[in-house]
């Protein structure tokens, strides 16, 4: 019908114009999303199963003598890691004293300062003292040679008035002999007195005459109660030394744990900048009176360490793992078997086939004496080397020869 055409076209020509604008809507903010970045980015990235393989010809692993362990469970006793504390020992401080009142002088190295170190007979004062012992022993034995002198003088007159006697026989022959006996003791006693005053004349009267004070003892000066130029009296207490180069580490235990702790045995000692991981020093456990915290509810446990390579100071704090009663059963190879790369990552080399070896990755729980505690590892009973893993760690990456 001619009425109808023309509403009809104008409602299809704002249907299409309607949809044309919603694709166009649509196709604009779906072009407008913006791209999302990834969080991270991984470069260079090589996985675990296509690492180097080494394959050495046989003199070369003559020359490097590779050696092999497997990867095995043992029952290893387990550790209680704490922090303990480096106290001086018992019996390691020492006394310099005054030997007798007098003033105190600089020794040769200057005047004595806390911390210094000291060895053992290195002179830290020399002492003036008030009246010097040499000027009363040298009268004396001025006196003694004087008296003497005249002793022998009276015994040779004797002696003389004896023999005339006895010549005459006026007088006995044993008076004779007696004056004799007497004429040579006499002279005897002056002989020694006058070499005694011989070797006192040695020293200048007129000089000042000083004792040296040595060090008792090789160690660190802990206190200083005097200097030079200070006057002190007989037997006072100068400075203190402390011998560190043995100390003991005092180690807080929770009494809940102390019984599980195996007692006798040795401590293994760290720093605190080291991992549990480290091998550490050992120390040995030493009897030392009893003490405890009774507001921690510890108990204390002393052990003694060598204090010469890596010296610790009194006070300092470390880490000590104590080996417990109980045992336990763990992947371990032997501690010589693991390298480190340069981000800290603990590594071995697995020997695959005769003089083929491929580096995988370990996790080590802890060190317990030679042997390293796995956690992540390859399966019990790989092959791995124990003797000659940092020669294949050079060879690798380019240090070896």
């Amino acid at each position: 019908m001619p009425g109808r055409s023309k509403p009809s076209f104008l409602f299809l020509l704002l249907v299409v114009t309607l949809c044309s604008t919603w694709s166009s809507g649509c196709s604009s903010s779906s072009a407008e999303q913006p791209k999302l970045t990834p969080p991270a980015k991984v470069e260079h990235a090589v996985k675990e199963s296509e690492l180097a393989t080494i394959r050495l010809t046989p003199e070369a692993e003559k020359r490097l003598r590779i050696e092999t362990a497997v990867i095995e469970y043992r029952y290893l006793a387990r550790t209680l890691d704490v922090s303990g504390e480096v106290v001086t020992p018992a019996g390691q401080t020492m006394l310099a004293s005054a030997p007798m009142a007098g003033t105190l002088q600089q020794g040769q190295t200057g005047t004595p300062m806390v911390g210094q170190t000291v060895r053992q007979g290195q002179l830290l004062f020399r002492l003036r003292p008030f009246l010097a012992p040499e000027r009363d022993l040298g009268v004396q034995l001025q006196r003694e040679v004087a008296s003497l002198t005249e002793r022998v003088v009276g015994a040779k007159q004797r002696k003389e008035r004896a023999e005339i006697l006895a010549n005459e026989r006026a007088g006995s022959v044993r008076a004779f002999e007696d004056a004799r006996a007497e004429l040579a003791i006499a002279e005897a006693e002056l002989k020694g007195a006058r070499d005694r005053l011989t070797r006192a004349e040695k020293v200048a009267l007129d000089s000042d005459f000083s004792v040296d004070i040595p060090a008792p003892v090789g160690g660190v000066i802990q206190k200083v109660h005097a200097s030079a130029g200070q006057t002190t009296s007989g037997g006072a207490v100068l400075l203190e030394i402390t011998n560190l180069s043995t100390v003991w580490i005092r180690v807080p235990v929770y009494v809940g744990d102390l019984q599980q702790v195996a007692h006798g045995q040795a401590a293994r000692v760290r720093n605190l900048s080291e991992t549990a991981n480290g091998s550490g020093r050992l120390a040995t456990p030493v009897k030392a009176p009893p003490s405890a915290d009774a507001t921690a509810a510890t108990a204390d446990l002393y052990y003694s360490l060598s204090n010469v390579e890596t010296p610790l100071r009194p006070g300092q704090r470390v880490g000590v793992s104590l080996a417990l009663r109980a045992q336990e059963r763990s992947l371990v190879i032997p501690w010589s078997a693991v390298v480190h790369d340069i981000h800290g990552a603990t590594w071995v080399y697995e020997n695959t086939a005769a003089q083929t070896f491929v580096r995988r990755q370990v996790e080590v729980k802890r060190v317990n004496g030679s042997f390293a505690v796995l956690g992540r590892a390859p399966q019990p009973g790989t092959k791995i080397v124990t003797v000659g893993a940092a020669e294949l760690f050079g060879t690798e990456f380019g240090a070896g020869k």
